[in-house]
């Protein structure tokens, strides 16, 4: 897409409209817009761009008074997503830093043994292996239990308060927390573009889980 092509995805806007509004609501969130990664480069001080600002601004305002917290990845694009998000949503939402969500993220143990993973299979092959093997790639967890824990994390961190509360992070963790949760992998034309996410909330049975069209 070209910067004049970016939006909010259509899929957020819709799982807003359907999420219940007397129960927490958790989104992990992919940032917003930012510009193409170096190869070979983590992207630790990458920021978003002026359009990714503006749209993040935009769906804060969407959210509005539903905002109920706002979470982040340490990393710089997720840092100011959530600060856009905070200043379009117009509440006094403090911004925190959470590791699970990246810097290294629930699905990294070992930050230096994962990267090496990265370095070897590509992002994408790294991709493809979260939302399809069982198994731990070196100094990571086990997807599945990565992604169960993330999601007791968020909840627990949203206390029972009704509302909508944000994590922001990157695609790797979205999808594969999204793949396991949905227990099917997605496919790389399913992966979240830029502000999409997973929606998750507790139910009389356990916990929901949408993402696009998908709904468990």
């Amino acid at each position: 897409m070209t910067p004049a092509q970016w939006r909010i995805p259509p899929s957020v806007l819709r799982l807003l409209e359907r999420a219940p509004t007397d129960r927490p609501v958790v989104v992990l969130l992919r940032h917003s817009v930012r510009d193409h990664l170096p190869p070979g480069d983590a992207g630790y001080v990458l920021p978003i761009t002026d359009v990714g600002r503006r749209l993040a601004f935009n769906l804060g305002e969407i959210l509005g008074s539903r905002l109920r917290t706002l979470h982040t990845s340490p990393l710089l694009r997720c840092v100011q997503t959530a600060q856009a998000l905070a200043e379009g949503s117009g509440a006094p939402i403090p911004v925190l830093p959470n590791t699970l969500l990246g810097d290294p993220g629930a699905f990294v143990i070992d930050g230096d043994r994962a990267w090496a993973n990265w370095e070897r299979l590509g992002h994408e092959g790294v991709m493809r292996h979260l939302v399809n093997e069982s198994t731990a790639l070196a100094g990571m967890a086990r997807p599945d239990e990565a992604a169960r824990f993330l999601v007791r994390s968020m909840l627990g961190a949203a206390a029972d308060r009704p509302g909508v509360h944000v994590f922001v992070t990157h695609d790797s963790l979205v999808t594969a927390t999204a793949a396991r949760l949905l227990h099917r992998p997605l496919r790389r034309d399913e992966w979240p573009l830029y502000l999409e996410g997973a929606f998750f909330w507790p139910t009389e049975d356990g916990v929901r889980t949408a993402y696009r069209d998908d709904d468990v």
